[in-house]
């Protein structure tokens, strides 16, 4: 058994999990209840630094509740900084408070936004006007924008119109399946993709992915504590990848990406 080797020999980095303890959701299954258990339960599978943002049902229509979303991860960062890079949540029903916040977060240093989730924060797609200056703004200040799938045309859209804006799309084997996600990526070369969600259960897939697309345009996520985060570590180590292809995906891309270094972390 000495080939089966499930955990990488370096720092794994999820580049999409969400800060919610027991009281945050009712979920029918057990979350943390704090965030040392939390943070323990990330390192077990390997993570080292896990990224995202706090989504609160119909936070996009609220200003006051999407300022609680960005405060409650600033306060998990400050203090866990070590483990934690908080992502800005923005709305674009709320395009000046949204600006406002990604300033900010810039300022602090974060290269982050999202996830953004419409169908929690209470608007039904991206393409929006408010999105306009939130899309252009990320481009100026090099922010990456973490997307959960809305269709595939409303992507599409907002893709084409933003093509300096950098993009990565959670949840690739979405509601329409993992080759249309494959494609739209392939159509537009400012998608990148995160593999949060229900895993690489379909064999081969992440390999096909990277044949199609390149091995800097996949990030790992996990979609923590929604989803298992060790699932997705195995399913990364078990595909038919390169050593090279897997630090990508596990870290190196998004540090491309954001800038992150882990010698910042020590010093914090």
């Amino acid at each position: 058994m000495k080939d089966c080797v499930f955990l990488p020999d370096y720092p794994v980095i999820d580049c999409h999990m969400h800060p919610y303890l027991c009281s945050d959701r009712d979920f029918p299954f057990q979350l943390p209840e704090n965030y040392q258990d939390f943070f323990a339960i990330q390192a077990k599978a390997g993570i080292k630094l896990s990224c995202g943002s706090f989504n609160e049902k119909n936070a996009g229509q609220d200003p006051e509740k999407l300022k609680l979303c960005n405060e409650r991860v600033l306060q998990v960062y400050r203090d866990n900084p070590a483990v934690f890079y908080p992502g800005v949540n923005v709305s674009p029903l709320l395009p000046d408070e949204s600006c406002a916040a990604i300033e900010k977060f810039h300022r602090l240093g974060f290269r982050w936004v999202g996830e953004l989730a419409w169908y929690v924060m209470g608007y039904e797609k991206y393409s929006l006007p408010g999105m306009d200056p939130i899309c252009d703004l990320a481009a100026d200040l090099g922010m990456v924008i973490n997307l959960h799938p809305s269709t595939l045309e409303d992507l599409d859209e907002l893709l084409g119109a933003f093509p300096d804006t950098t993009f990565v799309i959670a949840h690739p084997e979405s509601a329409w399946g993992i080759m249309p996600t494959y494609e739209l990526a392939e159509k537009h070369p400012n998608m990148y993709l995160d593999l949060s969600g229900s895993g690489l259960f379909r064999m081969g897939m992440l390999r096909k992915g990277i044949d199609m697309l390149g091995d800097h345009r996949i990030l790992f996520g996990t979609d923590y504590p929604i989803c298992n985060p060790g699932m997705n570590v195995a399913g990364v180590m078990f595909e038919n990848l390169s050593g090279m292809e897997r630090k990508n995906i596990f870290s190196d891309n998004f540090i491309r990406l954001t800038g992150f270094s882990f010698r910042d972390t020590a010093s914090r």
